[in-house]
């Protein structure tokens, strides 16, 4: 009896185990992100993101599945992109205990193109800080929280993911305070990885202040705002240029010698050889959107400063 006993007993134990092995199950709206979390997380987590491999944000809507999956999961990391917000009040009634954290909120935002200006980088370092001063003094609902014709590309600039991985350590510690050592420990080597990588940017841009790139869709503010560098965007609002705002682009690119132009996977090259035809420059693909964040951002990174020569 005490033996049969004992092997419950074990039985038990092991079975206790396991399940406290179970990993964390959080959501992410993009797979930049999921890249992050899982370096911050490791395998105490299960991170899905929403906008999967080939699909676009700009006109996302969520699969049943998906769904489904939210109404168990533990956490949602947003970003602050539009389409999350119909889809957390969704999220929330559907699972009233989902955590909801806003890995954007803190960082200095730059005016989007609803501005209609087709240049983002370090001339736009001028922000609105009455409307920010506001956003630190707001109780945080998500309609509040979202700056209108804000540029929500965050995840490309190294320096706006450091300050967005303290917010997920900070969310994965209040969802799973037992993993508190290991989060804070993956949290330091993932920054200084990151920290790194901005120091290596520097070097590499050093006497590039003020070089151009030009892009299709406006997806690189952010990391032209860090190194000095001035995004020129093709597309605003969404919507492909009218003949007339070709015509003023095709201008501006040579009078700036642009020699490359960047376009997303996710977008019509159709705009960009019209151009890359006019100024004799290439097309060359960068992928926003990115799930290995690293060896990508580095990638661009170089297209560009080769690109600014």
């Amino acid at each position: 009896m005490k033996k049969i006993f004992a092997t419950a007993f074990l039985a038990t134990l092991v079975l206790a185990s396991v399940a406290a092995a179970e990993p964390v199950a959080v959501f992410v709206s993009i797979l930049p992100q999921k890249y992050f979390v899982e370096q911050i997380g490791g395998e105490r987590v299960a991170v899905s993101a929403m906008v999967e491999k080939g699909r676009d944000p700009h006109v996302f809507e969520p699969l049943p599945a998906q769904m489904e999956g939210l109404s168990k999961a533990k956490a949602y990391f947003a970003v602050g992109l539009p389409f999350e917000e119909t889809l957390l009040p969704r999220a929330t009634s559907l699972n009233p205990g989902l955590k909801v954290f806003r890995i954007d909120e803190g960082i200095d935002k730059i005016a989007g193109s609803c501005d209609h200006d087709h240049h983002h980088g370090h001339t736009e370092e001028k922000q609105d800080h009455k409307h920010d001063h506001e956003h630190k003094n707001e109780k945080h609902d998500h309609h509040a929280h979202h700056h209108e014709g804000a540029d929500p590309h965050v995840w490309n600039g190294p320096r706006e993911v450091v300050h967005m991985a303290g917010k997920i350590l900070e969310g994965l510690i209040e969802i799973d305070p037992d993993g508190e050592a290991e989060y804070a420990e993956r949290h330091a080597a993932f920054v200084e990885r990151v920290k790194t990588m901005d120091a290596e940017f520097s070097r590499l841009f050093r006497g590039k202040m003020g070089a151009s790139f030009l892009v299709f869709h406006p997806a690189w503010a952010y990391f032209a705002r860090s190194y000095g560098l001035v995004e020129v965007a093709i597309e605003t609002d969404g919507k492909e240029p009218k003949a007339a705002d070709l015509a003023n682009i095709i201008s501006e690119a040579k009078e700036r010698g642009v020699k490359a132009i960047f376009i997303s996977p996710q977008f019509s090259k159709r705009s960009a050889e019209i151009i890359a035809q006019a100024i004799g420059a290439t097309v060359e693909t960068v992928n926003p959107l990115s799930e290995e964040w690293e060896e990508n951002l580095r990638a661009v990174a170089n297209a560009i400063a080769e690109a600014a020569k």
